[in-house]
């Protein structure tokens, strides 16, 4: 699944994402991946994993999109 980063915490290292379905997804720190919570910011695009938990589903397996130099802003290229 996409989406792209909407908040950030840096104190404690949790945010949301809004996912290409119109929902917001949580998140904390240990599900980013080794690229790191700390290089995540709001509008960065992302790749994720839903994984439903005892209260909501919350995004895992979190990696960085990188945009290609001639992709419009805001499109996707997840696969």
């Amino acid at each position: 699944m996409c989406g792209s980063i909407t908040r950030v915490s840096r104190k404690d290292g949790s945010g949301c994402i809004l996912a290409e379905d119109g929902k917001e997804v949580c998140f904390e720190r240990s599900e980013a991946s080794r690229d790191g919570v700390d290089k995540l910011r709001v509008g960065h695009s992302v790749e994720f994993e839903l994984q439903y938990g005892f209260e909501r589903p919350c995004a895992v397996n979190i990696k960085r999109l990188h945009r290609d130099a001639g992709q419009r802003p805001g499109a996707l290229n997840c696969s």
